[in-house]
Protein backbone atom coordinates (compact mmCIF):
# COMPACT_ATOMS: atom_id res chain seq x y z
CA UNK A 1 0.00 0.00 0.00
CA UNK A 2 1.31 3.43 -0.94
CA UNK A 3 1.73 6.02 1.78
CA UNK A 4 0.16 9.33 0.85
CA UNK A 5 0.81 12.86 2.02
CA UNK A 6 -1.51 15.85 2.24
CA UNK A 7 -1.13 18.85 -0.10
CA UNK A 8 -1.62 21.81 2.29
CA UNK A 9 -3.02 24.07 -0.46
CA UNK A 10 -5.73 21.99 -2.17
CA UNK A 11 -5.95 19.24 0.48
CA UNK A 12 -5.45 16.38 -1.97
CA UNK A 13 -3.79 13.19 -0.79
CA UNK A 14 -0.87 12.44 -3.09
CA UNK A 15 1.96 9.93 -3.40
CA UNK A 16 5.18 11.71 -2.36
CA UNK A 17 7.11 9.76 -5.00
CA UNK A 18 5.07 11.37 -7.78
CA UNK A 19 4.49 14.82 -6.25
CA UNK A 20 4.79 17.71 -8.71
CA UNK A 21 6.94 19.63 -6.25
CA UNK A 22 8.17 19.97 -2.68
CA UNK A 23 9.00 22.85 -0.36
CA UNK A 24 10.89 23.00 2.91
CA UNK A 25 9.41 25.21 5.60
CA UNK A 26 10.56 25.39 9.22
CA UNK A 27 12.35 22.07 8.91
CA UNK A 28 9.46 20.16 7.38
CA UNK A 29 8.95 18.99 3.80
CA UNK A 30 5.60 19.66 2.14
CA UNK A 31 4.45 17.94 -1.05
CA UNK A 32 2.25 19.36 -3.81
CA UNK A 33 0.01 17.92 -6.50
CA UNK A 34 0.88 20.73 -8.94
CA UNK A 35 3.37 23.53 -9.42
CA UNK A 36 0.50 25.98 -8.92
CA UNK A 37 -0.08 24.67 -5.39
CA UNK A 38 3.66 24.82 -4.67
CA UNK A 39 3.86 28.42 -5.90
CA UNK A 40 0.88 29.48 -3.76
CA UNK A 41 2.42 27.82 -0.70
CA UNK A 42 5.86 29.35 -1.30
CA UNK A 43 4.33 32.84 -1.50
CA UNK A 44 2.54 32.53 1.87
CA UNK A 45 3.08 29.26 3.79
CA UNK A 46 1.35 30.43 6.97
CA UNK A 47 -1.88 31.01 5.05
CA UNK A 48 -2.05 27.29 4.30
CA UNK A 49 -0.61 25.89 7.51
CA UNK A 50 -2.32 27.94 10.16
CA UNK A 51 -3.25 25.91 13.23
CA UNK A 52 -2.17 22.63 11.63
CA UNK A 53 1.46 23.83 11.70
CA UNK A 54 1.23 25.18 15.28
CA UNK A 55 0.23 21.75 16.61
CA UNK A 56 3.45 20.12 15.39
Amino acid sequence: MTTTVHDPVCHMDIDPATAAGTSEYKGQTYYFCSLGCKKAFDENPEKYLGKEHEQR
